[in-house]
């Protein structure tokens, strides 16, 4: 498969030539041919429903009559989901695509898949690609999954005999035997996204178009479908890779771009690509929280299980050594969680825990006062508290994490206050790359000759 989408570019009445030829079995071969090459590409929609039919019929009758519409100006309602894109994918790449909701990603895959042309620039795809871009895209809801294989394998470009071939390892990988004649539309998203994913791989692609889907299949599928796409990647296939998930990002991806309101703002390596979007990210929720640092309000914090009548909340957070209100911390610093409350009335064997969550929800680390024989309470009495747990060496890797603690009863397992803050914090690297992994070690190497 080989296409190029031409649009006109501002002050150039002509289309360039194609930025591919064609090229011999060897050279197709070459490790830096490059497959996908995408120059100053744009992509306009209409935000209005009947704006955007009543542009479609415009544009269309400007066609018919042989007129060129001028796609290079915005109308009114219309944006740039996509505004001036460039960028090469070369054999053996492996590209992951980040960004927001809303960022231009999808729009950028549906570009390369042929599904929308560009409206500025030029973009130029060579070699077969296998694309999953939608849950059952490409599937006949009415048609069974035998039928939709043969379907769906066309549209990829795979002959009869190649489907007939490829037919049962495609049904063995997608784990959908018992229901092969049954119809699609009777499938679940995970069923779909099997058979879909499976078809995708064994149309043996050049360029692999992978869209959050993932997300979808079971923890044995995402495990299986990530050697897999390994597996394609190490034989100098090229794959591109749209998720919110950064480790998948990581473990799949030696490249990595950020887009930004239909821009490019980082094309460049995974760590600093991951790093950055963390970052990013976290600018975003600390905008619109505009979080007071100084003290915490009841609106900024999330508690649940509280129970007023014995406990207030006062404040709660991250500390430096220094004993100083922080949001970020260095991976070699201590990690200080305190939490400011009253005691209304005197209470009985209070016990604490504490915690950080990561992006996703996942405990990292958890620790409980009781384990600790200096933290007993037999007696808790009315007044006003600090409770402040140090964790010395946290051995969390630079990213962004949200603090958690309780207050709890002993005896009873009543928890009088469970906070969790929205107030998350950063861990900034201390100048080590580190790539993947849940903790970061101290770690010494020694290389010896054995004899």
């Amino acid at each position: 498969m080989k296409y190029v989408q031409n649009a006109r570019l501002e002050n150039n009445d002509s289309p360039k030539k194609s930025l591919l030829h064609r090229v011999s079995h060897q050279e197709k071969n070459n490790p830096k041919d490059v497959l996908i090459s995408i120059n100053h590409v744009s992509k306009k929609f209409c935000r209005n429903l009947k704006r955007s039919m009543a542009y479609g019929i415009a544009d269309l009758t400007k066609n018919l009559l042989g007129l060129k519409p001028n796609t290079t100006m915005l109308r009114q309602a219309e944006f740039w989901a996509l505004d001036d894109v460039s960028f090469e994918l070369k054999r053996g790449e492996s590209l992951g695509i980040i960004g927001v909701n809303g960022s231009g990603k999808t729009t950028l895959l549906r570009l390369l898949t042929g599904i929308f042309p560009p409206d500025k620039g030029e973009l130029a795809v060579k070699g077969r690609v296998g694309s999953l871009v939608a849950v059952g895209a490409g599937f006949h809801p009415h048609m069974t999954g035998k039928e939709n294989v043969y379907l769906n394998g066309t549209i990829l470009g795979m002959s009869k005999t190649e489907i007939q071939t490829k037919f049962q390892n495609i049904i063995d990988f997608a784990e959908i035997g018992d229901f092969l004649d049954a119809p699609v539309s009777t499938y679940s998203s995970g069923m779909r996204v099997r058979l879909g994913f499976s078809i995708a791989l064994h149309c043996v692609p050049d360029i692999l178009l992978v869209d959050e889907i993932l997300s979808v299949g079971d923890l044995g599928f995402r495990n299986k479908s990530l050697r897999r796409m390994r597996e394609f990647r190490e034989q100098a296939n090229a794959l591109i890779f749209v998720s919110h998930n950064l480790e998948q990002v990581r473990i799949l991806c030696n490249r990595v771009i950020i887009l930004d309101k239909g821009r490019v703002v980082f094309d460049g390596t995974t760590y600093e690509g991951c790093t950055q979007y963390q970052e990013m990210t976290r600018e975003i929720r600390l905008d619109g929280m505009k979080t007071d640092q100084v003290q915490l309000t009841d609106e900024k914090l999330k508690v649940r299980y509280s129970s007023q009548d014995e406990i207030d909340l006062i404040d709660f957070g991250i500390m430096t050594p220094q004993h100083q209100k922080t949001n970020k911390i260095a991976m070699d610093e201590s990690l200080l969680i305190f939490c400011d409350f009253i005691v209304k009335k005197d209470i009985e064997q209070i016990y604490f825990s504490a915690g950080v969550l990561d992006e996703e929800q996942h405990v990292c680390i958890h620790v409980v006062s009781n384990d600790d024989d200096k933290m007993q309470f037999p007696t808790m009495y009315k007044g006003s508290y600090r409770i402040l747990v140090q964790i010395p060496q946290h051995h969390l890797m630079p990213g962004i994490y949200i603090p958690q603690i309780s207050i709890r009863n002993d005896r009873t397992g009543e928890t009088y206050e469970r906070i969790w803050s929205n107030c998350s914090f950063q861990v900034t690297t201390d100048g080590r790359t580190l790539e993947r992994g849940i903790i970061a070690v101290q770690e010494n190497w020694k290389l010896n000759k054995i004899d």
